[in-house]
């Protein structure tokens, strides 16, 4: 019986790992990149941006983190382990894009409500089914711009995903046979074979998308940008210190009068406005708390500069990492919005009617 346990259960239990373990491989289409980057993408957004670099789960939670990076909202959340809502409050005069718009008509759809966590309320599906609507949007508006393939692949994991519950059924009755013969190799053979088809199940892919090569520019971007958020201090100091890092001589997003009016202290305030323009990146790649807490020492740094012009420069970064806390996963965080809220304090009803006199 240890024969046939290896030919029809071993051997083909090992043959659908190597080719689920291949389709991941072909799955990630990995992109190397040429040299480490420090800016965002040109003419992109975080939401397509993460698409690109498959992090959908964290899609959402990063758009409205670069909404508060870029001042047009505010989160606010109470004290960890408290399980209140986290607050949105919209800027005064803010002048929303269309995909902002469209990012906040999702959050806060129809049936929202900032009377409980939306995570135990009844409308989180109907969150998760708005949000699958958004990206399926945004995914269709990268094909039309011949960036992916207009369909995922999905033949390799459903395939491979049925021969594996077709293997363990087979896995099942040579269990059962080995067990009435009292047959332990046969048994334990079995077994291996059963662990390597549920592992298949795992490490196979549902689907993929099929990036183009208008992609492979952006992705190599993309990735640039990961290595200069994962790279030590060090290395990091020396990309800015480069040639090529001479956005802290003319960083046209800082804002006045942090660019011109302080100073000495003007570049290390520039390098901290472009970090902390960054975070929604960190949130794709999944390393919010690190760079957090970068954030935190240079804020820390720059507070024992006495520099009047500070301001609330560093605010966003406490009301980012205070709202993750409360949460306990950047995941988590958009369903945990309670009120949308006006720059008055007024609760936002309505969304899309009201939206309309935002977008842009």
């Amino acid at each position: 019986m240890l024969t046939a346990v290896v030919l029809f259960a071993i051997v083909p239990a090992s043959v659908i790992l190597v080719l689920g373990l291949v389709a991941r491989v072909v799955a990630a289409q990995r992109v190397n990149a040429r040299v480490v980057q420090y800016t965002a993408p040109r003419g992109s957004t975080v939401f397509r941006d993460a698409l690109l670099v498959d992090a959908d789960r964290r899609a959402p939670s990063a758009a409205l983190i670069d909404l508060a990076v870029k001042r047009k909202v505010r989160l606010i959340a109470g004290a960890p382990g408290t399980r209140e809502p986290i607050g949105v409050e919209l800027t005064d005069g803010v002048v929303l894009t269309a995909d902002e718009t469209a990012l906040l008509e999702t959050l806060f759809g129809p049936e929202h409500t900032g009377t409980r966590l939306r995570r135990f309320s009844a409308d989180r599906r109907a969150l998760a089914g708005r949000l699958k609507t958004l990206l399926l949007n945004t995914e269709h508006g990268l094909a039309r711009d011949g960036l992916i393939a207009e369909r995922r692949v999905t033949w390799p994991g459903t395939t491979l995903t049925s021969l594996a519950y077709l293997g363990m059924l087979v896995e099942g009755l040579f269990i059962v046979f080995a067990l009435i013969g009292g047959d332990l190799p046969a048994l334990v053979a079995t077994l291996v074979a059963l662990a390597l088809t549920i592992a298949t199940i795992f490490v196979t892919p549902a689907w993929w998308r099929r990036f183009q090569p208008a992609a492979t520019p952006i992705r190599e971007h993309l990735a640039g940008l990961r290595r200069y958020l994962e790279v030590a201090e060090a290395d990091r100091l020396r990309a800015l210190q480069s040639p090529s890092g001479a956005e802290l001589r003319a960083d046209a997003s800082v804002p006045a009068p942090f660019a011109d009016a302080v100073g000495e202290a003007s570049a290390p305030l520039a390098r901290f406005h472009l970090n902390e323009r960054l975070l929604p990146y960190a949130v794709l790649f999944g390393i919010e708390r690190e760079w957090i807490a970068k954030l935190k020492l240079e804020a820390e740094t720059l507070a024992h500069t006495n520099v009047d012009t500070l301001g609330d420069l560093v605010e966003v970064t406490a009301d980012v990492a205070t709202a993750i806390d409360a949460v306990g996963n950047v995941v988590e965080l958009t369903s945990a919005l309670g009120d949308l809220v006006d720059g008055a304090g007024s609760v936002v009803e309505g969304v899309g009617g009201i939206f309309e006199a935002f977008g842009s």
